[in-house]
């Protein structure tokens, strides 16, 4: 187990969240500013600022960690801990000003996820959750929901930037799931749809060809909301990981939906 108590781990990734988060806020007209576009995503110049930002707090506190960001920053093989950040997860989103993006930091020690906050400044929403407590909305218990049936669930998906490399494969998935549920939703964050999944607000995530950075954070904390988390494959390292997250009940519904495509 870690040395360093779970609440200064936690408590970091809070400062750490929410200070590249106020930065985007408060730098919203500048949302355009694009290092790199690409015909299904874009790198925006903020992007990078709010990682350093993030950077800065971590480093401050944990000189020594590691840390591993969507922005470029290379894994330290050195430490034990290792920081993982998305400095904005929902950046297409954040770019058009459409509200739903946030910014997520984890920790992990000898690969085991730790403690993780996601921060969601338009809605002022602090997500957080260590390994030893419950998952947290803005200080409050968060628990996943009850629903019993994916023909009565609501799930949140996304579409790979990759489509185009299978796309029979990616919208055969979709039909699926739309077909089987009662609803399904693309918002564009895959952080905050675990996170919705935590507080019950949405039944289950599903989305495949997602990287660490993006569900870290959130992904332990829809398991503290009570969740359970599905990853193929289940290698720490891979950066085209299908993410399936539901309560109980569900699970199984979406695991039967991967194996017929996986």
């Amino acid at each position: 187990m870690a040395s360093i108590p779970l609440s200064h781990l936690l408590d970091t990734a809070i400062c750490a969240a929410e200070a590249a988060g106020k930065h985007a806020q408060a730098n919203k007209s500048r949302r355009t500013e694009a290092n790199e576009t690409f015909e299904h995503d874009i790198k925006l110049v903020l992007d990078v600022e709010c990682q350093q930002i993030t950077e800065k707090v971590i480093s401050g506190e944990f000189p020594e960690h590691g840390i591993l960001g969507e922005e470029d920053t290379l894994p330290n093989r050195a430490t034990a801990y290792e920081w993982i950040i998305d400095p904005i997860d929902g950046t297409m989103n954040y770019s058009h000003g459409f509200p739903y993006w946030c910014c997520s930091v984890a920790v992990r020690h000898h690969e085991k996820i730790l403690a993780g906050c996601v921060y969601a400044p338009e809605f002022d929403n602090y997500y957080t959750a260590h390994i030893e407590e419950e998952a947290k909305c803005n200080g409050e218990p968060i628990r996943v929901s009850d629903t019993r049936h994916l023909a009565e669930a609501m799930i949140s998906t996304g579409l790979s930037k990759y489509l185009e490399t299978d796309p029979d494969h990616h919208f055969g998935m979709f039909r699926t799931l739309a077909l089987n549920t009662q609803k399904l939703r693309i918002t564009g964050s895959a952080a905050l749809d675990l996170c919705h999944v935590a507080d019950g607000s949405s039944d289950g995530f599903f989305e495949t060809g997602i990287y660490l950075w993006d569900y870290a954070a959130a992904g332990l904390i829809a398991q503290q909301a009570g969740a359970v988390l599905s990853l193929y494959p289940n290698e720490p390292e891979r950066y085209d990981t299908t993410v399936l997250c539901a309560n109980g009940h569900l699970i199984g519904g979406l695991r039967d939906v991967y194996s017929k495509y996986s």
